[in-house]
């Protein structure tokens, strides 16, 4: 028999990556993921590289964008309309020249929208000064797509994380504001009574969720991101350096601080909030 996990307790969509996303009942999982997630993002026309909240400069104004479908895609049908927000400001996404406009006016820099597809693209990311954090200080450029083609995702197509992890990072870090917001999961997985980090115990394992298969990789290394200010929650490098001292994992040979689990689709399905996931 299957083993039970948890359950869903939300789902995140990211149409553009690095904007704030959407959270929603149910999707379809396919080889690139959430369907219409990480499909478009902002390339800074004069570096020629894809910008995201790891930026040095530019990284915070990015995670104060907002971006959602205006409806729930189908399967094989074109994207419905994005309805965006930069900072807090409604932005009517009538082509992809004047959103860029748009987001060139409130960054102060040129940048155009781009969808994700076959070719190859860099996105720059800066590592800030934290003790025993690998590369801190550092500025390095990352190719993409690290995951699958079709999708601006980092490493793998999925992220997945635990109301355990949430928990449990919070008690180390008492005087920090830990909400899953900070995080960016594609899956917040409601582990119950689960305690500690979970997620680091599930590498090379495969589970059943809604009607798909995933497997489960490396650990999800952590970055400049969850100490910025987003969503409402205020810039706190406390975050980082509570995952640096805590919960350090391999990742591409490095001793990485991390926090969930990377994944990726063997079978697509269909999940919604609610379903349950089980190990194989």
């Amino acid at each position: 028999m299957p083993e039970t996990i948890g359950r869903i307790q939300s789902i995140w969509r990211f149409p553009i990556k690095s904007f704030q996303g959407q959270s929603i009942e149910s999707t379809t999982l396919s080889e690139i993921g959430i369907l219409g997630d990480r499909v478009f993002a902002l390339r800074h026309k004069e570096t020629g590289k894809i910008l995201s909240g790891k930026h040095a400069k530019l990284g915070e104004q990015i995670l104060e964008f907002e971006a959602g479908f205006d409806r729930e895609p189908v399967a094989g049908e074109p994207l419905p309309p994005i309805q965006a927000k930069l900072a807090g400001k409604p932005i009517a996404v009538e082509g992809a020249g004047a959103f860029a406009s748009a987001c060139s006016e409130a960054l102060g820099s040129p940048v155009e929208l781009v969808a994700a597809g076959n070719t190859p693209e860099t996105y720059e990311t800066y590592w800030p000064e934290i003790d025993d954090l690998p590369i801190a200080g550092a500025t390095l450029d990352f190719p993409l797509p690290l995951a699958e083609a079709g999708s601006f995702a980092d490493f793998e197509p999925l992220q997945v994380l635990t109301t355990a992890s949430l928990r449990h990072l919070a008690s180390l870090a008492p005087d920090s504001e830990i909400d899953v917001s900070r995080f960016r999961p594609s899956l917040l997985i409601d582990t119950g009574d689960s305690t500690g980090f979970v997620e680091n115990e599930w590498t090379g394992r495969t589970a059943e969720l809604g009607d798909a298969t995933i497997e489960f990789g490396a650990a999800s290394p952590r970055c400049i991101m969850t100490t910025r200010s987003q969503a409402g929650l205020p810039r706190d490098p406390g975050v980082l350096r509570t995952l640096v001292q805590n919960n350090r994992q391999e990742f591409m040979g490095l001793n990485m601080p991390c926090l969930g689990v990377y994944a990726k689709v063997a079978n697509a399905g269909g999940i919604r909030v609610g379903d349950e996931l089980r190990f194989a």
